[in-house]
Order: structure tokens, then C-alpha cells, then sequence
């Protein structure tokens, strides 16, 4: 003790000790690693918690390098093999792999900027290859092509890949107004191919049913003149039977009967209209004579 006190060195060693004790204490937050270094050379990395190094110069801490998982997006503009253009916003979700902390903290500088390298470029590289239609479709080649490329190249600097989410691709307002177009053109087309069809199936029924009514009215005439014959038929047989007649002195009597009914039909029209008998045996000069006779007694 007399030693300890007597000792010219004990006040300047305690106050070094106190000086130096902060730059020994190393404190790690949670979900954090910090790398020590031995004059300015990675010696060791120290996890969560109270921990201890040698004093600084000799050693340092780095401050906190985060462990947690960390999500970038980035809009990738494309252009697909049928020369559209559109935007395929992509979300990458990376961490920094177990026992990966010290490539991770001194191999990349900015791993978020190289990162977006790599998707930029594989999601080019893919779209390059596909149809406007087809970016549509493929959502997940583009999180299998961009989490196998980006899994490769970033394992080498510590990290790994957790998830890569695709949206759906946005295409230019150009685009999208032409595809608007397209889709009304389309739609215009089939409405007057419906409304054609629907003419055509309208002629067509008319057409069925003019020609039913045809039909139904051409059976309808041709009973009704068999009726008409058969009664004539009749009414000749009788007449001849009873009155001796031939069959053509019993046609001229039906005829001269008709043209009676005839003339009174054409007197009861007021003299405007003019019978001539189609039946004179006495030729054309009868028929002349035939006609004036009417006129004159449409006159009186």
C-alpha cells in the first residue's frame, strides 16, 4: 500500500486508465454487429451486447453495421421485343448472410446502389425477350431471374437475396391510350358483327315466314280453284243431263251469263267503265258494236 502511494507513476497510470476506458468498451445494439480493427485491419466482429477491445489506437470499433432486412424498389423502364415501352416496378429484399458481416462492410461500398445495378440490368435483359403481352404474363420470371442473378452476385459480397416482388408492369401513357384505342376498335368490331348477325337471322326469319305465307296461301288457292273446278264440273254435268245440251252450248250460256253479271257490274260504276265481250262470235266488229251500245245506254 505505502508502495502504491508512494509510487510518483500511480496518478498518471489511474488517469490513462480513465482516459482510455471509453475507447475499450465496445456496446452493440440489437440486430447490429460492429467489426473491430487492429490498426486499421479487420480482426474481429462483436454481436449484440457489452463487449471489450484494446484501448484506441490499437484498436477501433466501426460504428453499427445493420444486420435486419433491408427493401429497396426501383421503376425499371423496358422495352419488350415488340418495340413497347413500359415500367416494371421491383422491390428486392436483401440482409446481410451469417458469418457474411465482414465482406458485406468492406467489399461494397454502397451495396443499395450496386444492388440496383443488377436488377436494372436482368430485368432489361429479361423484357428484351418477351412480347408486350407476355411482360403481363411473367411476373415470376422476373422474380426467379432477378433473385437467381442478384443470389449469386451479392452471396459473393455477404448478402443474400430474401425475397424479389414484381408489380405489374405500367405501360406509357402513349401506349396505354393506344391500347384504349385497340380495345374500342375491337369491341366496335364485334358490336357490328352481332348487329349483322342479328339482321342476317332477322332476314332470314322473315324470309321463312314470307315464304310459309306463300305457301299456305298458294295451297289455300289452288283448293279453292279445285273447289271451284270441281263445282263447275258438277254444275256442267248437271246441266247437260237435264237440259240435252253438248258441253260447249253449255259453256256459251255459263259465258253469256258471266257478261251479263258483267254489264251490270260496269252500269252500277256510273258509265266510267267499259265492257267489251271477249266472247262475240261475230268478231271484232260485234265487240265494237257491243261497246257503243253500252256507251250509249250510259248515257241515257
Amino acid at each position: 500500500m505505502y508502495f502504491l502511494l508512494s509510487n510518483p507513476w500511480l496518478p498518471i497510470i489511474i488517469f490513462l486508465v480513465i482516459l482510455l476506458l471509453p475507447s475499450m468498451i465496445v456496446i452493440t445494439s440489437q440486430q447490429n454487429v460492429r467489426l473491430i480493427e487492429t490498426f486499421g485491419k479487420f480482426s474481429s466482429v462483436r454481436q449484440a451486447g457489452l463487449s471489450f477491445k484494446l484501448p484506441w489506437p490499437i484498436q477501433s470499433a466501426t460504428s453499427n453495421f445493420s444486420m435486419r432486412v433491408r427493401e429497396i424498389g426501383e421503376d425499371v423502364g423496358v422495352k419488350s421485343s415488340d418495340n413497347a415501352f413500359v415500367v416494371v416496378p421491383i422491390r428486392v429484399q436483401f440482409a446481410v448472410k451469417e458469418g457474411g458481416a465482414q465482406d458485406a462492410f468492406y467489399r461494397l461500398d454502397d451495396p443499395e446502389t450496386q444492388i440496383r445495378s443488377y436488377v436494372v440490368n436482368q430485368v432489361r435483359a429479361t423484357a428484351s425477350s418477351m412480347t408486350f403481352d407476355d411482360l403481363f404474363k411473367s411476373r415470376d420470371a422476373f422474380e426467379t431471374d432477378v433473385e437467381q442473378t442478384l443470389a449469386a452476385r451479392m452471396g459473393e459480397f455477404g448478402f443474400k437475396i430474401e425475397n424479389v416482388l414484381v408489380d405489374d408492369p405500367q405501360p406509357s401513357t402513349e401506349l396505354r391510350e393506344a391500347f384504349d384505342r385497340v380495345i374500342a376498335a375491337q369491341r366496335l368490331k364485334d358490336a357490328a358483327t352481332n348487329e349483322g348477325e342479328a339482321l342476317r337471322i332477322k332476314s332470314v326469319a322473315a324470309a321463312n315466314a314470307e315464304g310459309e305465307s306463300l305457301r299456305i296461301k298458294g295451297e289455300a288457292y289452288a283448293k279453292f280453284r279445285n273447289i271451284i273446278a270441281e263445282g263447275n264440273a258438277e254444275a256442267l254435268k248437271k246441266f247437260t243431263a237435264t237440259t240435252g245440251l253438248t258441253d260447249k252450248d253449255a259453256l256459251d250460256f255459263f259465258t253469256s251469263v258471266n257478261e251479263m253479271e258483267a254489264v251490270t257490274t260496269a252500269a252500277e260504276a256510273g258509265g266510267n267503265i267499259v265492257f267489251v265481250a271477249g266472247n262475240t262470235k261475230s268478231g271484232v266488229e260485234h265487240a265494237l258494236l257491243g261497246a257503243m251500245a253500252q256507251i250509249k245506254q250510259n248515257e241515257g
